[in-house]
């Protein structure tokens, strides 16, 4: 529902492009996480920080980051505009990642800037960060900014050295 119960909303009841492959490679998917109405701001009634019930999981993926930061979930799912799977992952102490953009399918997400969303996976460690990325990533004919581009084993870089690495 977008956290939203405004009249007149009709949301397919199917599972979107990044769920469906997780499903496809034998996850089991739980359930469905609380955002807030449209996924915009940083509140998100009525959700709260499992570390912290006095404040809030941030915004919109808030649900996501409490219900894995709580231990109810192994990953959770997020969408991210302007730091909605980043902003939860900060404040729940858990890892959130916004893919390149149109590395995953945003189909089945609910839109808000065809420029700016992304799909991706929140995880209580970068490895399982990059697993899920390895599952998530790929062309999808649905969303007409996914590329088409091979996708990497992520998971080839982890416990290698980082003295090296240049990040820009």
């Amino acid at each position: 529902t977008a956290g939203s119960t405004a009249p007149g909303l009709s949301f397919p009841l199917r599972d979107s492009a990044a769920a469906a492959r997780l499903r496809k490679a034998g996850a089991i998917l739980i359930g469905k996480t609380r955002t807030h109405e449209f996924a915009w701001g940083n509140v998100t009634p009525p959700v709260r920080n499992p570390w912290d019930r006095e404040r809030v999981p941030s915004g919109s993926s808030g649900g996501s980051g409490a219900a894995l930061a709580a231990g109810l979930c192994a990953a959770a799912l997020g969408s991210d505009t302007g730091g909605s799977i980043r902003m939860p992952a900060s404040v729940c102490n858990t890892v959130g990642l916004k893919a390149s953009f149109g590395r995953i399918s945003r189909d089945g997400v609910v839109p808000h800037s065809w420029s700016l969303d992304h799909a991706g996976p929140l995880t209580r460690t970068v490895g399982d960060a990059a697993h899920l990325l390895n599952l998530l990533a790929g062309y999808d004919p649905a969303d007409p900014a996914c590329q088409a581009q091979p996708v990497p084993d992520y998971t080839k870089a982890l416990g290698k050295p980082i003295k090296a690495l240049r990040v820009g």
